[in-house]
């Protein structure tokens, strides 16, 4: 257990006043918060809070056992940009994402006191040391390292926004004031990596939030205790969960549309039936079919997207809960008198978190940020894990491309990039240790696009673009090497379909159908594949296995086998030595340092082994089936 203290810091006490006095609830015979000293004790390190002079977490009073449930936050209790007092602002601006929650934690926080959050903000850490945050001497540690790559991109990303940010401040003054540096991009940045370390989504209407208490709960890839759930679902124009006037609107207008596709329908059977039985017997059939679904509701069934995901223009939901007077956007005040008086004894949504997994009795609680890599939990959250099932290096879409060029030709590069572009739906990204859609072998949707006639330079110039964007582009399908050593299977299968001898491309690039049923079979192939090889089966019985159907041909995987170990190869290249770590600093005279090169080192240390055992793996299957 890390050196801790239970409530006796002043930031602590108010917090736990702030849960009490908005509904905030938790089970304290069986869970307690607590507060950290010693900032390089595991408590610190695996909240990233190495940069803090305390942290919180969440300690179990006893045994906690599945499906207990442990916290409920009602939603009013979020800080989210949709429901703040700047979201008609931002509807305005067309400002959305983690931007517009930046914003929205900056106001509330320039408001001091005075923000019906202060209770929860006051508890925060001035910033979370992620390495955005890092000087030169940290980052030069990550040199290599995906981590290292994505700083660069993210810091134009932020200046980017933050000059949407300025733009704001400067068209509305009045609103943007405060004790709040906004022409200050450092300020901005620190809440940029709260927002990044702390945010869930919640919902479609309130999108990425903060979430109090929900943070408090510190971060264990794949051994988590608790899971949060909430009603996702929800009204996207005002977030209400238990119908509301735009419900309501809806479900008219659905059973307009049903009333008129039964006239329809009932007019050509009219006009077209000639069976010899009579209208009225149509007419009983009809009752008896549609009577029951008309007053059952499907569940699960989504809702449309009615307007943008931000809602309408509408008053922070703790100000209307709490009934106090509330800021609008214009730096006036309204009393939300027109709220409907009662509602909040009926029925609240809220968010809960219950245990997932049994936790023995004065051992820290965990939740889990997600199935994600120690590259990623280290650039959004600013620590990883020693060992990581979800561990991935990516590949840059240039070297991929350059493997065509090298393997087969320039052109056929051009056309894979093309080939991406075209089933870009197709190449969504999902670490392989997440496991597949047991509907992947479904056929996809086939649509035919039909295409005029180009000239050859045309054609030519396109594919050019074509390569030169997907390189560019951020969205594009990324590909990675994954723990504990393969390529991730839309890799493996475009590059049986991209190394294929001209008459077999073409056949399988051109014709749409053919594609959407041939790429998930072969990703189906590799993932049984590399299933088979991780449970230690000699490399010829794994494709025998894998292999049932004949999908693929022996030599084709030993081909692909040959590339993706090259790929590694040259990817470890880039990750370079150790060497430029240098000596460790010491805890004792910069614990911050300290525990930004041990980071920085195990990231090293898990892509490495990643790569290497990549490496390993594939030269043997070339060798074994080329």
């Amino acid at each position: 257990m890390p050196n801790i203290t239970t409530s006796g810091s002043d930031k602590l006490r108010v917090l736990l006043q702030w849960f009490a006095d908005n509904k905030i609830t938790y089970n304290d015979e069986a869970i307690q918060i607590v507060e950290q000293q010693n900032t390089a004790s595991p408590l610190a390190a695996s909240k990233g809070a190495a940069s803090l002079s305390h942290g919180f977490g969440v300690v179990s009073l006893r045994k906690l056992v599945s499906e207990e449930p442990l916290v409920v936050i009602p939603k009013t209790a979020v800080i989210s940009a949709a429901t703040s007092a700047l979201a008609n602002i931002f509807i305005d601006a067309d400002i959305g994402g983690n931007l517009a929650l930046c914003i929205t934690v900056m106001y509330e926080k320039s408001l001091g006191h005075e923000s019906p959050w202060y209770g929860y903000l006051q508890s925060l850490p001035e910033c979370a040391d992620i390495p955005l945050l890092w000087d030169a001497q940290s980052r030069s540690w990550l040199k290599g390292t995906d981590v290292g790559e994505w700083i660069d991109r993210d810091q134009a990303s932020l200046l980017e926004d933050f000059g949407v940010l300025q733009d704001l401040v400067a068209e509305y003054p009045m609103v943007f004031g405060g004790d709040c540096k906004w022409d200050c991009f450092e300020s901005f940045l620190k809440v940029a990596s709260l927002v990044s370390s702390r945010a869930f989504s919640v919902d479609v209407h309130r999108d990425n939030s903060m979430v109090p208490f929900a943070d408090i709960f510190n971060h264990r890839t794949a051994k988590e205790n608790v899971h949060i759930e909430c009603e996702e679902m929800v009204c996207p124009v005002c977030g209400e969960a238990f119908g509301c006037e735009h419900m309501d609107a809806l479900e008219e207008l659905d059973n307009q549309e049903g009333a008129s596709e039964d006239e329809s329908e009932s007019e050509g059977s009219d006009e077209s039936g000639d069976d010899g039985e009579s209208d009225e017997e149509y007419e009983e059939d009809d009752d008896e079919d549609g009577s029951d679904s008309e007053n059952e509701d499907e569940p699960g069934e989504e809702l449309p997207q009615l307007v943008d995901q931000m809602g309408n223009p509408v008053a922070s939901e703790l100000q209307q809960d709490e009934d106090v007077e509330m800021e609008s956007v214009d730096g006036e005040h309204s009393d939300g008198s027109d709220s409907d008086d009662g509602k909040g004894d009926e029925l609240v949504d809220t968010l809960e978190m219950t245990v997932f997994r049994p936790c023995k009795a004065n051992t820290e609680v965990f939740n889990t940020y997600g199935e994600h890599g120690s590259a990623y939990l280290l650039h959004r959250y600013g620590f990883c894990d020693t060992k990581n099932p979800f561990d991935s290096v990516a590949l840059s879409a240039d070297s991929v491309m350059q493997a065509f060029t090298m393997s087969v030709s320039e052109q056929r590069a051009k056309d894979v990039s093309a080939v991406i572009r075209r089933f870009e739906d197709l190449f969504e990204s999902r670490h392989r240790a997440c496991g597949q859609d047991e509907d992947e072998e479904d056929e996809e949707e086939v649509h035919d696009h039909g295409h005029d006639e180009e000239s050859d330079e045309d054609i030519q110039d396109a594919e050019d673009e074509e390569q030169e964007e997907l390189a560019d582009d951020e969205n594009a399908p990324q590909f990675s090497i994954d723990a504990p050593g393969h390529p991730d299977l839309n890799l493996a299968a475009l590059l049986v379909l991209g190394l294929a001898d001209e008459a077999v491309f073409a056949k399988a690039s051109q014709s749409e159908q053919v594609f959407r049923h041939y790429f998930p079979v072969i990703r189906r192939f590799w993932s049984m594949f590399q299933d088979e090889l991780d449970n230690d089966t000699p490399v010829p019985a794994a494709f025998r296995k894998a292999n049932q159907d004949g999908a693929v041909k022996k030599s084709t995987v030993g081909m692909v086998s040959n590339v993706v170990y090259r790929l590694a190869e040259a990817r470890l290249q880039l990750l370079v030595d150790d060497s430029v770590l240098g000596e460790k600093p010491t805890a004792d005279c910069d614990p911050l340092m300290a525990s930004r090169w041990e980071s920085a080192k195990m990231l090293r240390s898990n892509e490495r082994k990643t790569l290497s055992q990549c490496i390993k793996t594939y030269k043997k299957i070339a060798a074994k089936l080329s």
